[in-house]
């Protein structure tokens, strides 16, 4: 009876790791349909992270992030990949992709009102390789606004429904602004850009309040080496967590050196 037990829940951990692979393939399998023509924009970057003082796990990381994002008839994709090799757990693979349906596109008709510039329906999985003995995945669901900001290249806040694969019948609120700001300071050309999550409800199995926020502040070297601007920046970000990972009272502050290039 007690291996059967067994039997089944490997069963059933087998087939959630099969459907969130299915989900998976059928996204990037959607993205590879679209020929490159029948994007109206995309933007790819990798980027070099190096920082310390982290909690849970390795206090020095070095971070390879890849991130990519389009557009198309009816709305937008975005992907990134966090890369790094630690030396407690191994290589850790984070990954988050997201798509969207825009209201405007889909209708044919500017909905704009006010500072609200189009409306989208949103989906999203975030998934990782650890830890080895129960991936964490989760899902979200939700909308996107996209806010007409005159300074910003882009400004958007998403509010969607978070689950956690692991936290059986129970939802959470994820709350996201994504922002880019170009500006100049004596001819010299910088970026401030970023995100902040604030998880609230059940996004953990604490079911308490969470923040992380990743600004970075960055300098075109590209332009200043004569070369085409707003391709290659270094600079700085600056990782904070609030109850990282749902765990009270274990909150970071990391500066990171980092290099990016765009193509």
């Amino acid at each position: 009876m007690i291996h059967k037990l067994f039997k089944r829940k490997e069963l059933i951990q087998t087939n959630k790791q099969y459907s969130i692979k299915i989900v998976a393939i059928v996204f990037l399998l959607g993205l590879a349909s679209q020929s490159a023509r029948a994007f109206e924009w995309t933007s790819s970057d990798i980027q070099l992270l190096h920082g310390n003082d982290f909690k849970l796990g390795d206090k020095e990381r070095t971070t390879i992030t890849v991130e990519h994002a389009n557009g198309w008839q009816y709305g937008s994709n975005f992907f990134f990949a966090d890369i790094v090799d630690r030396n407690d757990i191994g290589v850790e693979v984070y990954a988050e992709v997201y798509s969207y349906l825009s209201v405007n596109k889909i209708s044919g008709h500017d909905w704009s009102f006010g500072v609200i510039k189009d409306i989208s329906l949103m989906g999203g999985l975030n998934i990782s390789n650890k830890p080895e003995n129960g991936n964490f995945k989760a899902y979200l669901l939700g909308l996107n606004f996209e806010i007409a900001a005159p300074l910003f290249d882009y400004l958007q806040i998403s509010v969607s429904a978070y689950k956690d694969d692991n936290i059986s019948h129970k939802y959470g609120t994820q709350i996201t602004p994504v922002w880019s700001v170009p500006f100049e300071l004596a001819e010299l050309k910088f970026k401030f850009r970023g995100f902040t999550d604030f998880n609230i409800g059940n996004t953990n199995a604490a079911g308490i309040f969470s923040i992380l926020s990743q600004p970075q502040l960055l300098f075109d070297v590209g332009d200043l080496a004569g070369l085409k601007s707003d391709k290659v920046y270094i600079g700085t970000e600056y990782q904070h967590w609030h109850n990282k990972y749902g765990v009270k009272g274990v909150d970071e502050h990391v500066v990171q050196a980092m290099i990016i290039g765009f193509f």
